[in-house]
């Protein structure tokens, strides 16, 4: 019998026996069909005392009636039933239940003993239907002659801890199935991840941290092997990792928010794109991918921009092939890049120049190339040779100490072949083995290319250059002969005058040449057509004012003529001939026109000649021998206003 004991110490099963036989006695007790007290078996009597006394809920059913008695503990479980259910009987009570309790009560007065763990049963003890859970034990009582005579019921209600069990489980399954899926949707992502803690030193700062979670794509993404990561610290994984890596995750656990990045794991030769976020209790989380691809193709396009504006402003062989091998040293991290001539006869290359960074040694002079294997039959061919070791290139593997004594373990050879013929070649060399992919073979490809056409086009301007001074010299011995001749004919039949009129006009033809020279014959700048034309007419005395516009190299000669007969007419009869006398040579470009003016001022009047020579006829043919022209005779000197469309003056 379990005792209890009062806030005073006492044993309290004693005061509870003691108050039971006083009600007793007193009669302060419901009436049962089992009669008074005293009338009671002793077997009786001795159950009654030990339930009454025991604070443990208990009832009794006694007798052939089943009558029902229970205690002070047993009351609350009867609900609304209590205290009426005292002395009734016990299937009447519980008529709800007694189809499931009928079989154990009967096994019960058959001498045998039940005991059950949370057994349910649906009661309606407070007028409602409920689900109820009960421990409970039946156990025989017998008489003084040993038979059953009674059944003592020790219960307890368990309905508050089976429903908090199964909120319990409930709440355990739910959690299990959205780890599970979560744990599905952490292993399947795409993107790596990791959940991070730092470590501190003695001092408390942060110098490395550990991996605690990584999921599968992590190992593939950094080329690990699965497994081998979990509980080592970024620095084991990684040996002479970036401190960048160790600083983020440092900034972002000790300040909060996160961090996004685009950076390097320079050991793996891998650039990786993500965002660390603070979880924590000193941990943090990255989620990244990776951007290899993304970081160098991006690499090598700013360095096609780059190559291009290089090129365009050198002007020698050897800056242009020092640009091109830097722009593909720098972009693709090669040790070795250079361009070279190639005899094909002899099978060699002559370097003038190369990039070399880390590792790699100048090729500067001449080589053969089969000292370093015998793939210059590819490139004869016009093969683009690509070896990722020299060591394993059935071409190369027996000259690999030669190979890697200049730094060229892995190579890229792009041939220049014209009409035929092997005539250049572009290398790229690096000190480690290397697969080179698609997209690198493509960009060298591109700058070979780029760097071939522009050292073509400079050596074109140079030839040009000669061609030009050629033809100049030629053409200045032309007209000296015409000179002399015309002086020889016109000898004695013109004026002195007439022959020094038809120099001057010759003059201005050659400086008109000299300009388009200049030009590689194709055009030429207004203004300089204008300057050139009127250089030997009191040039301080001349205004040339106009926007800067090209003309063909025809529009230019009728030009230089123009002008030169306008000047000649400014010496001997207008205002060049005066000594105060100015000329302003204006132009200006207005709905797809271009106007040119010619003022004097300061000189004698002007007056509309009275004969037409060839000057005259010169100027009347006006820019494009269409006429458009308007001379204006007056007191303050003369005026011509020429008008022409402009897309004709620029017309070859």
């Amino acid at each position: 019998m379990t005792k209890r004991t009062n806030v005073d110490g006492q044993d309290a099963s004693a005061g509870a026996a003691r108050a039971m036989a006083e009600r007793l006695a007193a009669h302060d007790w419901p009436a049962t069909p089992l009669g008074p007290r005293d009338g009671w078996p002793q077997s009786l009597r001795t159950a009654v005392d030990l339930m009454m006394a025991s604070g443990h809920a208990m009832c009794l059913a006694w007798g052939a009636e089943r009558t029902f008695l229970y205690n002070d503990a047993y009351a609350p479980m009867l609900g609304e039933r209590h205290p009426a259910a005292f002395g009734a009987r016990f299937e009447h009570v519980w008529a709800d239940i007694w189809a499931d309790i009928a079989p154990l009560v009967a096994a019960t007065f058959r001498g045998e003993t039940s005991t059950f763990q949370n057994m349910p049963l649906e009661m309606t003890r407070n007028g409602y239907p409920e689900e109820t859970w009960w421990s409970f034990s039946y156990s025989p009582v017998r008489d003084e002659a040993g038979a059953v005579a009674g059944l003592l019921n020790v219960t307890l209600e368990t309905t508050g801890s089976v429903l908090a069990e199964r909120e319990r489980d409930a709440a355990v399954r739910a959690l299990s199935r959205a780890e599970a899926k979560w744990r599905r949707v952490f292993e399947t992502l795409e993107e790596g991840f990791i959940l991070g803690e730092v470590v501190r030193d003695a001092t408390g700062r942060i110098v490395d941290w550990r991996y605690d979670a990584v999921n599968d794509a992590w190992y593939d993404l950094v080329g690990i092997a699965r497994g081998g990561a979990i509980g080592r610290t970024i620095r084991e994984v990684f040996p002479g990792i970036e401190e960048e890596w160790v600083r983020e995750a440092a900034q972002v656990v000790e300040t909060g928010g996160s961090v996004r990045f685009t950076r390097q794991v320079g050991v793996l030769g891998r650039w990786y794109d993500g965002v660390v976020q603070e979880a924590g209790e000193d941990r943090f989380t990255i989620i990244f991918t990776e951007v290899t691809e993304r970081v160098l193709r991006e690499r090598r396009q700013a360095a096609i921009i780059d190559l291009a504006d290089r090129l365009q402003d050198e002007t020698l062989v050897e800056g242009m092939t020092l640009a091109a091998s830097g722009a593909l040293g720098r972009a693709l991290e090669a040790q070795l890049v250079g361009y070279g001539d190639v005899d094909g006869v002899a099978e060699t290359i002559t370097v003038e120049r190369d990039w070399t960074s880390d590792g790699g040694v100048s090729l500067r002079g001449t080589f053969r190339f089969r000292d370093f294997g015998s793939y210059v039959d590819d490139l004869a061919a016009g093969t683009t040779v690509v070896v990722d070791d020299c060591r394993r290139d059935a071409r190369t593997c027996d000259h690999a100490v030669a190979l890697e004594a200049r730094g060229a373990r892995a190579f890229v050879n792009v041939p220049v072949i014209e009409r035929g013929a092997f005539v250049a070649m572009l290398f790229v060399c690096c000190a480690q083995p290397r697969g080179w992919s698609e997209g690198e073979l493509h960009f060298i490809r591109d700058v070979a290319y780029r760097l071939r056409a522009a050292v073509e086009r400079l050596r074109a301007v140079e030839q040009q250059e000669i061609l030009n001074g050629e033809l100049s010299h030629r053409i200045k011995n032309t007209l000296s002969v015409v000179q002399a001749i015309a002086i020889q004919t016109l000898a004695g039949k013109a004026s002195d005058a007439a022959v020094a009129e038809f120099g001057s006009r010759l003059k201005a033809l050659s400086s008109a040449h000299d300009v388009l020279l200049t030009r590689s014959w194709s055009a030429a700048m207004l203004h300089e057509v204008a300057r050139a034309a009127l250089a030997s007419f009191a040039g301080d005395r001349l205004r040339i004012d106009g926007p800067d516009l090209w003309i063909s190299s025809r529009a230019a000669m009728s030009l230089s003529l123009l002008l030169h007969e306008l000047a000649t007419n400014a010496v001997k009869y207008g205002a060049l001939g005066a000594a105060q006398g100015q000329v302003a040579l204006t132009w200006s470009v207005r709905d797809g026109r271009l106007d040119i003016r010619w003022a004097e001022q300061g000189g004698p009047a002007a007056h509309e000649p009275t004969a037409r020579g060839f000057g005259s006829r010169i100027i009347r043919m006006g820019l494009i021998g269409s006429g458009d022209v308007k001379q204006r005779y007056a007191s303050e000197g003369l005026t011509v206003e020429m008008s022409a469309p402009l897309d004709q003056l620029q017309q070859a």
